[in-house]
């Protein structure tokens, strides 16, 4: 059996909340009990649908939606009523995400009145007050992140992982809040593999793209320093 890898997590540099990818997750809570309507775009086509029953005596916290897997389903085969059902308690959230392939995933929710018509209740390609973007980066280097609704920018330094003789985890995600003026902090330093909370305080999306690759040598060319300065700590020690 032949091990599946998902290549586009390796060769992406940009992260985008209106178009997302395997690197980035939507999360949108729905106050408002009811049935939802949603349409899953993909480079702005509709490309699926899914209803969301938002129910105050439901036990689910979270509801976690793949949007790749039901955009799929539709293409190969034909998705059961309940593969594209989904229940959540309106205290609890709704996650938006991409399992596999390479993305440009966007979201639009509607919820139905006594007509049954659809009243748009939330845009993930422009996120507004209390919903929450997390953003993971695979590939080290520096990164610009731009609030393209406020012009808002900041940078990201991202790190190779420290070689040691545990095997490396990666720290508690980074918190960014979106600001009306500003992104707080506007600049941070995070490992690869590290994720990233934008809360979102004001209408945003966020953008994150790469500007300067780390190819490594920087990190090569310290551990070649290091390996030399122990190894004339050693000579000295056995010449003494």
């Amino acid at each position: 059996m032949k091990a599946f890898i998902n290549w586009p997590i390796f060769t992406q540099t940009s992260i985008d909340s209106g178009s997302l990818t395997m690197l980035g997750s939507v999360l949108h809570n729905f106050s408002e009990p009811g049935i939802y309507m949603g349409t899953i775009l993909q480079n702005n086509e509709a490309v699926s649908t899914f209803q969301l029953i938002v129910d105050k005596d439901s036990p689910a916290t979270q509801v976690d939606i793949d949007l790749a897997s039901l955009h799929q389903g539709k293409i190969k085969h034909s998705c059961s009523d309940d593969s594209k059902r989904f229940e959540v308690n309106p205290k609890g959230y709704a996650v938006f995400y991409v399992s596999r392939g390479s993305g440009g995933y966007s979201v639009v929710v509607g919820r139905l009145d006594e007509n049954e018509k659809a009243r748009l209740f939330f845009d993930s390609r422009e996120l507004k007050e209390g919903d929450i973007f997390t953003a993971t980066i695979i590939r080290p280097g520096l990164y610009t992140v731009t609030n393209i609704k406020t012009k808002s920018s900041g940078k990201i330094v991202v790190t190779y992982p420290k070689r040691g003789k545990v095997p490396f985890r990666p720290p508690r995600p980074k918190s960014i809040e979106c600001n009306k003026d500003s992104l707080d902090p506007n600049k941070i330093e995070i490992h690869a593999t590290q994720g990233q909370i934008y809360k979102i305080k004001t209408p945003s999306r966020i953008k994150i793209e790469l500007i300067e690759p780390d190819d490594g040598s920087k990190v090569e060319k310290e551990r070649i320093k290091k390996k030399e300065r122990q190894t004339r700590k050693q000579k000295n020690k056995t010449s003494k």
